[in-house]
């Protein structure tokens, strides 16, 4: 019996998505057909995919928008799990702030609802606007309104999720309450769908502010704008965000340093003047600011690089990347965070970059399909005391061993 055959004895017929190899290549960039692809309904239809791919010893990987699916390696059987079949918003609660939405449905249909209310989710990581809602927790991606708002863990309440073996967790709830003990909920949120699969999501809104004030200042390079962006970030008051951008169409495509300052209108010319009589500087100030523009940057390329450091030690991590004549930068220093897209280097070249990183206490993450399975193993490894604790939760969660084979 084939997978296909096998998988239509235990899921309704509507969950069988495609044939494999119709699968668009798009969607799995440079990988191997899976063996079947799903796309379940219901939580139910996932668990039961999950407790028969333990019992088989046959891969999940799961993908929303397709943006974050990696190549496949090895030669073991799997399936893909399309999760856009999970979309929905299933409860929205205006006056507590609080929606609850399937796992598949786009960001920019949750981003639509809470606009009509005056609300937002004030995340703003790269092609937001492509991305599913689970695919957003399952990745952790905050981006740098984090600085104003904090980390997108933080605001997910709720989530419901079905682990390795099939079993269904309703983690969190509606509204915000006291942890005793390890927060499940936090260890999901950014685990990249390697603990279980998300099929719900219940989520803060916040209100829209009433002034959005962008504020700029050019630099003749990143490294320059770099001190200026520490200073933004030990200022009595705090932006909603703060990034550098090797070139910003605003400033004639050079590089530049961009707060954004959320707030009463009185509150936010008050933060200005602050802000300046801490940094030393003079911002313009510039409605027309394309943040889209702002939060994408760097994140198209052959190779993308995603490398981290605390805030002081910036300077050593884009003296290292430098290495690979990146064709964009973005940096948010509040967060110690820098991206960068390149054109595909050399391991060696990969290997010395990530050291010297890592020398400063740093971490480096490639993304790039084009290297065939290689970026993960060119990426930072956990420390042997993290390595412990990963296989530790991940034996708890899956302990088959089936979900996302991409990392194995």
């Amino acid at each position: 019996m084939t997978v296909m055959e096998s998988l239509a004895t235990i899921l309704p017929a509507s969950a069988m998505a495609e044939e494999p190899k119709d699968m668009p290549d798009a969607d799995l960039p440079g990988s191997r057909r899976p063996d079947a692809v799903v796309r379940p309904g219901a939580t139910e239809d996932v668990a039961a995919l999950m407790e028969w791919a333990t019992r088989e010893g046959v891969g999940v990987l799961p993908i929303g928008s397709g943006r974050r699916a990696h190549p496949v390696r090895g030669d073991g059987r799997f399936v893909v799990l399309r999760t856009d079949g999970l979309a929905g918003l299933e409860t929205y609660e205006a006056a507590d702030l609080t929606l609850s939405a399937g796992a598949g449905t786009p960001f920019g249909t949750v981003a639509a609802a809470l606009a009509e209310n005056a609300q937002w989710a004030p995340f703003d990581p790269p092609r937001i606007d492509q991305r599913s809602l689970g695919g957003l927790v399952a990745n952790g991606l905050s981006g740098p309104l984090h600085m104003g708002y904090g980390e997108l863990r933080n605001h997910v309440l709720g989530l419901t999720v079905v682990t390795g073996d099939g079993r269904t967790l309703r983690l969190g709830g509606r509204v915000v309450k006291n942890v005793a003990g390890f927060d499940l909920l936090k260890a999901v949120v950014g685990s990249r769908g390697s603990l279980a699969i998300i099929t719900s999501v219940v989520l803060r809104a916040f209100p829209v502010p009433p002034v959005d004030r962008t504020l700029y200042v050019e630099g003749a390079t990143v490294g320059e704008l770099l001190k200026h962006a520490l200073e933004v970030g030990t200022a009595p008051v705090l932006p909603a965000s703060s990034v550098i951008v090797d070139a910003l169409a605003a400033a004639g495509g050079r590089p530049a340093l961009v707060v954004r300052l959320h707030g009463a209108e009185a509150t936010v010319a008050a933060d200005q003047r602050r802000l300046e009589e801490h940094v030393g500087l003079t911002f313009r100030v510039d409605s027309g600011v394309d943040h889209a523009g702002v939060r994408d940057h760097a994140s198209l390329g052959d190779v993308l690089l995603a490398a981290s450091a605390r805030p002081s030690r910036l300077g050593a991590v884009l003296d290292a990347l430098d290495a690979l004549t990146p064709t964009a930068l973005s940096v948010d220093s509040y967060g110690g965070r820098v991206r960068a897209a390149s054109a595909v280097p050399t391991g060696e070249v990969i290997d010395s970059v990530r050291s010297r990183i890592e020398d400063v206490g740093g971490a480096l993450r490639l993304f790039a399909p084009s290297m065939d399975g290689r970026a993960a193993e060119l990426s930072t490894r956990p420390r042997p005391g993290e390595q412990a604790l990963v296989e530790g939760l991940r034996s708890a969660f899956d302990p088959g061993g089936v979900l996302w084979p991409a990392r194995f």
